[in-house]
């Protein structure tokens, strides 16, 4: 984490440590993570299992749930078996999702399928999903396995219509559900889990579900935008939005505006399959120009700015101050380019 991050001057003029506040949860979540108990699953599946799950990641969502449990005025550690589950269905779907998309790397990691072959790692991801729900039962809560269940079926959904729509011309519509389905059904959960685990009233996680939800909304509308302007040759050697046909905000808002003919044929050639490579800083040039990445940048900070709304309705507190500062880092402060310094 960069020493500049570390401190924030809240909205009341306190300030808040935020390597502290995070490194606490962090490690919570690491030593949870690594202390699963996986002996009763073969080590067929075991190992590429635990391969999934303990590969890195930034583990933001099950940060999100223990922040939100504080923001509802419970105890983060809490937490533990609702945010298992819900890495571990998160992992299982990533492990899917790499199978289908036949991507070579997951967190600069080879993925799951190449280590271990497709057969082993659809029920690799399979057994992952498994878990989750066996996790979420051990927190005693019908509400959990039902947040759960719900939430896996929309990020499948999610994933049939991405592939169902692949190298086909959507609309905005389409994609910001596909996004939701994807992405912010899964921060969903994140911060409804936590309210639910944090809170007695059930109100609570309803309001945190929205700002979860949106969180995650311009969470994928970001991840469009670096995945064009913020590429460089350390990044994973797998073929971007564009070049798979999977539709991207940028894309969408480029065929909507005054793009010209030449332009057009560019992104669509590649987008359709007709071309194998794109000049990446062409195509920058081409969502500049056209207003796409603009338009991108308003709708991701509709997004950031209704979730920071629901966070609003809750008293003030750390673990808020926390929240308004990721929504601030991920979004308030983010511009194009910016990748490398994510703070989580």
């Amino acid at each position: 984490m960069e020493a500049y991050l570390r401190i924030r001057k809240t909205r009341s003029g306190r300030l808040i440590h935020f390597d502290e506040a995070l490194g606490e949860k962090l490690t919570f979540i690491k030593n949870a993570i690594g202390e699963l108990n996986l002996s009763n699953v073969h080590s067929i599946l075991r190992i590429p299992a635990e391969y999934a799950i303990t590969s890195g990641g930034k583990r933001l969502r099950p940060i999100i749930c223990t922040f939100c449990a504080e923001v509802a005025g419970g105890d983060f550690r809490d937490t533990k078996e609702a945010f298992l589950a819900l890495e571990l269905v998160h992992n299982g779907t990533l492990v899917h999702d790499d199978i289908i998309d036949e991507d070579l790397f997951r967190r600069g990691h080879p993925s799951a399928p190449v280590k271990f072959g497709a057969k082993r790692a659809v029920l690799t991801g399979d057994a992952l999903l498994s878990l989750g729900l066996k996790y979420a039962a051990k927190t005693g809560r019908p509400s959990v396995v039902s947040w759960l269940s719900e939430t896996t079926l929309k990020m499948v959904q999610g994933v049939a219509l991405q592939t169902f729509n692949r190298r086909k011309l959507v609309t905005e519509e389409a994609y910001l559900e596909i996004n939701y389905l994807k992405s912010g059904s899964l921060f969903e959960a994140a911060a409804a889990l936590g309210g639910l685990m944090g809170s007695k009233d059930p109100e609570d996680s309803v309001r945190l579900a929205e700002f979860g939800k949106n969180f995650g909304n311009a969470y994928q509308i970001r991840d469009d935008i670096c995945g064009v302007f913020a590429e460089n040759s350390d990044d994973d050697l797998s073929r971007n939005d564009l070049l798979n046909g999977d539709v991207s905000l940028p894309f969408v808002y480029a065929l909507d505006s005054d793009i010209s003919g030449g332009d057009r044929i560019t992104i669509t050639s590649a987008y359709l399959g007709h071309s194998e490579s794109v000049d990446t800083e062409e195509l920058r040039r081409i969502y500049e120009e056209t207003g796409a990445l603009e338009r991108c940048m308003v709708k991701m900070n509709e997004f950031a700015e209704l979730s920071r709304e629901y966070l609003d309705t809750f008293g003030e507190s750390e673990a808020k101050e926390f929240l308004e500062y990721l929504l601030d880092q991920y979004y308030g402060k983010f511009s194009p380019g910016m990748k490398a310094r994510v703070i989580i």
